[in-house]
């Protein structure tokens, strides 16, 4: 198209001709046009009006502000940039908002320029944290972790943001979001935003059960970080979030809370188990009692919490030595748990077990036998009967979990010691069973590669396991058919 048809064409998409959408969509993947076009494109309020949500043609005209972006290439950092993307950075339809978005972050990503955004531009992209429905909060915070240092220090972008924590709790929590992962990269970052953190920590005091709850799965993010777990600290926000816990079976708005509280302790215990095993008893209480009620729905979430506990050295030390007799009642159930729980639930039980029995580098003969015990308790024995139950069921993703707890136990003598005292266990593995998916397959493989270097077999059985590992997951036996005289 020649450039002086192209105002003819801006003139049929003014007078609402159905098809001029399509054409111009057509001009623009055919060949690139003149920047004023592409400027005046970008401003244009009828394409505007034609990506609402609902229109017919609203990913066409979606689809145009996105090529008019990446042919016009239009730097991020030009004062008349934020102009330029006004009305698409603020259109109703999120998808519309989401291509400024993507398009700023990839050209802040992209350049090593120490230039910054205007604070116009930088309020802009934070509005979309108030927008009624979004998508792309993830690009707001990356958009904002790139330049923090430059727009921390701009007393408009801060009164921007103080405002969002005035808005209802939905805009609120999308707030607490971006401070929290802006918060976990230093403790340098979670200075320029604990004005942001010390709002969310007091919602944690609020009697609006479903915000608290929400509030405690965003800060959860932060209990990951030691500089993160220390500020909360220092606020005493872990004291006040243990008093949740204390009568929660009497008080069903505690008990909401509580699968964010477990959430939350479990993080912090990954973290600094002795804080969590010594300093919170009502919640080690909480969280036994409901490793011990089958029926509770909180179960699969509790199993998580004590795998945190357990996923440490430190962790598991301290466990052991102070509370050996319910953490060995607790095994006791996994047991059982692992022959009567919906499928779903045994998969997050072995992979919380998975977690516990991760091994250690260079563990000590006391950590092996630890572990040896726990097993037992669990396996009632050192067998794997319990695994073998779970392979033979035909729900493929149990086979793989099964298989991959089977792989981190054969790290231990022990474990290969349970195999081989298993009837029928060796022969499954080495076993060719067409039937089986192939990540199936694959992680059996896995498991006798693990085995076929084990010292605790003997010389015969690592010769068919070195074989099964050469021959590879997918190898299946030729069969042979012998023809006989006087067959068909």
């Amino acid at each position: 198209m020649n450039d002086e048809e192209w105002p003819s064409l801006l003139d049929n998409l003014q007078n609402k001709r159905p098809d001029a959408l399509a054409e111009i969509l057509y001009e623009l993947n055919t060949q690139s046009a003149p920047p004023p076009i592409l400027e005046t494109l970008l401003q244009l309020q009828p394409i505007y009006d034609c990506a609402k949500v609902g229109e017919d043609n609203a990913n066409l005209a979606i689809d145009i502000v996105r090529g008019c972006l990446l042919d016009l290439e239009p730097s991020v950092h030009d004062v008349k940039f934020p102009e330029l993307v006004s009305k698409a950075v603020k259109h109703p339809n999120a998808a519309m908002r989401g291509i400024v978005l993507v398009y700023v972050l990839n050209q802040l990503s992209l350049e090593g320029s120490p230039k910054r955004p205007s604070n116009k531009l930088i309020l802009l992209v934070l509005d979309e944290l108030q927008q009624k429905e979004t998508t792309s909060s993830a690009e707001v915070t990356e958009i904002l972790s790139i330049r923090r240092h430059h727009w921390s220090k701009e007393s408009e972008v801060l009164d921007g943001l103080v405002n969002l924590l005035k808005q209802n709790e939905v805009v609120r929590c999308r707030v607490y979001e971006l401070g929290v992962q802006l918060a976990r990269k230093s403790p340098h970052d979670l200075s320029v935003v604990e004005f942001i953190l010390d709002a969310a920590l007091a919602e944690v005091s609020s009697d609006d059960v479903l915000l608290v709850s929400s509030v405690m799965e965003i800060l959860v993010q932060l209990a990951e970080q030691n500089h993160g777990l220390s500020y909360m600290e220092r606020r005493g926000v872990l004291e006040i979030i243990s008093k949740q816990v204390e009568n929660y079976r009497d008080s069903p708005l505690s008990n909401l809370m509580l699968p964010g509280i477990m959430k939350f302790f479990g993080k912090v215990a990954a973290v600094q188990p002795q804080k969590v095993i010594q300093g919170y008893p009502d919640m080690l209480s909480c969280l036994f009692q409901l490793l011990l009620s089958e029926e509770n729905p909180m179960l699969p979430i509790a199993m998580d919490t004590l795998a945190n506990l357990l996923c440490t050295l430190q962790g598991k030390t301290l466990m052991q030595s102070q509370l050996q007799p319910v953490l060995a009642k607790v095994f006791g159930a996994y047991g059982e748990y692992l022959q009567r729980l919906p499928p779903p639930l045994k998969i997050r039980l072995l992979e919380s077990l998975e977690s516990i029995f991760f091994p250690h580098s260079n563990p000590s003969n006391e950590l092996i036998s630890l572990l040896g015990g726990w097993y037992e308790i669990i396996a009632g024995g050192q067998q794997i009967d319990h695994l073998m139950k779970l392979l033979n069921t035909p729900f493929a993703d149990l086979q793989v979990t099964a298989l991959a707890f089977l792989n981190k136990i054969c790290e231990y003598d022990w474990g290969v010691k349970a195999v081989q005292q298993t009837a029928g266990a060796i022969e499954f593995l080495l076993s060719r069973q067409q039937q089986l998916d192939r990540e199936v397959k694959l992680i059996k493989w896995l498991v006798v590669e693990k085995l076929s270097l084990s010292a605790e077999l003997s010389p015969s059985d690592i010769v068919r396991f070195t074989a099964y590992v050469k021959e590879g997951p997918d190898y299946m036996p030729t069969e042979v058919n012998i023809a006989t005289e006087g067959s068909n």
